[in-house]
């Protein structure tokens, strides 16, 4: 057995079972076609896909203003997957308006496609648009502004209202920029502003209708800016009784010796360098009361409000008519002991000069 094992014609033999073994292993239909068919199946497979891609104008759209037409549409491609793949990911293709032969007026023009792979079948929503070709016509306006000032809080004014750029350029066909009535900013004053509006603001080309025209702007926005404030000025207060009182007196002693009063223009000028404060005394009792003032509501539509908003103010007074006499005159006794002394010197004096001329009229 080991002299069979060990001989030539044995190994020769293994070695022909082997090259048999391999000759009919890759032979079989079912193993060797195997990447062959799945290289082909790969090959053949189809794949759907949509893009949106943007319309291109063909046409002289400096002498020409255009519209009707939207910016994107949309494409269904079909076609190898990978092909289909590759369009999708790249857009290497067109889509466009041929309107280089048409005159001004409304067509109906087919979107078109240029670029696409041959083997790809493609569809195209809308496939017709209707576009409107008009003269194209640029002028320059001026930017207004329109706001509400009902939003400003009380009291608050408006200043002189800055506008950065204030023209703009428009351009649109000759029928519609006919329409514009104005060029506009509208800023949206928040409720209730009481401090400096600075915003970028839309601009609008409005017909007289106060209807948007269908025009391009340039720029399509500007910087507004609107100065909000309030007047105000310091002035002392005089404090003036409120309230009936027949038989009584008073007077009135506060820490503070003037405020700070706020307003609109009109409010702040009918104001001098002093303003009386009325204090009611209705509710005033004893010898000596102390009462907050609101000033806002004692000043009424004088001023929007003040600084401070109430004052603390000791009511002084007295109850009997004989009292109130001698009260009233008290701030005036020296001035009334003075003119009485003038009178009584004067009559004195009159009544010398008079015996002097007496005394003459005798001696003569």
């Amino acid at each position: 057995m080991k002299k069979i094992i060990n001989s030539n014609y044995f190994y020769a033999f293994i070695s022909l079972c082997c090259a048999l073994w391999l000759f009919f292993f890759v032979s079989t239909p079912g193993v060797g076609s195997t990447r062959d068919s799945n290289q082909s199946n790969t090959s053949t497979v189809t794949k759907k896909a949509t893009i949106t891609a943007p319309l291109q104008l063909q046409a002289d759209v400096d002498k020409y203003y255009i519209t009707g037409y939207p910016e994107k549409v949309k494409i269904t491609i079909e076609g190898p997957a990978a092909l289909v793949t590759a369009t999708r990911n790249t857009q290497n293709f067109n889509l466009y308006l041929n309107l280089r032969d048409l005159s001004i007026g409304q067509h109906r023009v087919q979107i078109k496609e240029t670029g696409l792979n041959s083997e790809l079948t493609y569809s195209i929503k809308p496939k017709y648009v209707t576009v409107n070709i008009q003269k194209r016509v640029t002028r320059r306006f001026a930017v207004d502004v329109d706001y509400n000032k009902d939003s400003l809080a009380s009291g608050y004014e408006t200043g002189t209202t800055d506008v950065s750029p204030d023209t703009v350029t428009v351009t649109g066909a000759a029928s519609e920029i006919a329409k514009i009535d104005k060029v506009v900013v509208k800023p949206n004053l928040p409720k209730g502003i009481k401090s400096t509006f600075d915003q970028e603001v839309l601009v609008q080309a409005l017909d007289k209708n106060g209807k948007t025209v269908n025009v391009t702007l340039d720029p399509q926005t500007v910087h507004v800016k609107i100065p909000i404030s309030i007047q105000s000025k310091q002035v002392s207060i005089n404090l003036k009784q409120k309230g009936n009182s027949s038989d009584t007196s008073y007077s009135f002693e506060s820490d503070v010796k003037n405020i700070r009063v706020f307003g609109t223009k009109s409010q702040i000028d009918a104001i001098g360098d002093s303003i009386d404060i009325p204090v009611d005394v209705s509710d005033a009792s004893g010898n000596s009361t102390k009462k907050n003032v609101d000033l806002g509501d004692a000043l009424g539509n004088k001023v929007t409000f003040t600084d401070p908003g109430t004052i603390s103010v000791t009511i002084s007074h007295s109850n009997s008519s004989s009292s109130t006499s001698s009260s009233n005159t008290t701030g005036n006794s020296t001035a009334s002991t003075s003119s009485d002394s003038k009178n009584e010197t004067s009559s004195n004096t009159d009544s010398s000069s008079t015996n002097s001329t007496n005394d003459n009229n005798d001696s003569e």
